[in-house]
């Protein structure tokens, strides 16, 4: 029997605070915004299996999401980068080891799920525009699977690419840039899969 893999819940403060800023991301970045300035900060949060450079220091938002009778860590990292308008999104789930009977792309496949009715409903909700993601092409990191979508949220346009690293997915979101936009090269670019000690299950009860 194939376990089932819970849907994310994305955190409610993080997703009003993004559906407040797509309004300036559609009227800003896509108009074409100035590159950003400054250097970039390296985001590599202990034990999480993963760095990755960001523009601004990123707000974060934790939730436990259950699965099989134990949460699971579900991490949030968001930024704005005012002097582009550009939007920055990087999620960090993990998964009990029951989930390794599926496949990664099976995995891959009900994490974008969980994505998309969970961040992608509500922002099309709270913006009063249409929600959309379009697989574009398959993906490979470091020998890890992965998939990269073009993303619509009302007016704004961006990307996002997901990875399968087994105990872990992450997913890595830009919006109000293209794919050749030299922000979203150096940001997907830099990311990168690292060693990291198993994911530590917490009883439901005890939440």
């Amino acid at each position: 029997m194939v376990a089932k893999t819970t849907m994310l819940k994305f955190p409610f403060g993080q997703v009003t605070r993004i559906s407040l800023l797509l309004t300036f991301v559609a009227s800003t970045a896509l108009a074409g915004s100035p590159p950003g300035s400054g250097d970039w900060i390296v985001l590599a949060p202990t034990g999480e299996g993963f760095s990755v450079k960001m523009p601004v220091k990123p707000q974060v938002e934790t939730q436990r999401v259950p699965v099989m009778g134990n949460t699971y860590l579900l991490r949030l990292y968001t930024g704005n980068d005012d002097a582009t308008g550009l939007l920055y999104m990087v999620v960090m789930q993990e998964y009990a080891s029951v989930t390794g009977v599926l496949t990664p792309a099976a995995r891959l496949e009900r994490f974008m799920d969980g994505f998309k009715k969970g961040l992608g409903e509500s922002l099309a909700t709270a913006v009063g525009g249409k929600f959309d993601l379009v697989l574009s092409r398959e993906l490979t990191l470091a020998g890890k699977p992965g998939r990269q979508y073009s993303l619509t949220v009302g007016e704004s346009r961006g990307l996002v690419r997901a990875f399968d690293a087994g105990r872990r997915v992450y997913l890595l979101m830009i919006l109000g840039a293209e794919e050749k936009h030299s922000a979203a090269v150096t940001f997907f670019d830099s990311f990168e899969i690292k060693p990291a000690p198993g994911p530590v299950p917490q009883p439901i009860d005890k939440q």
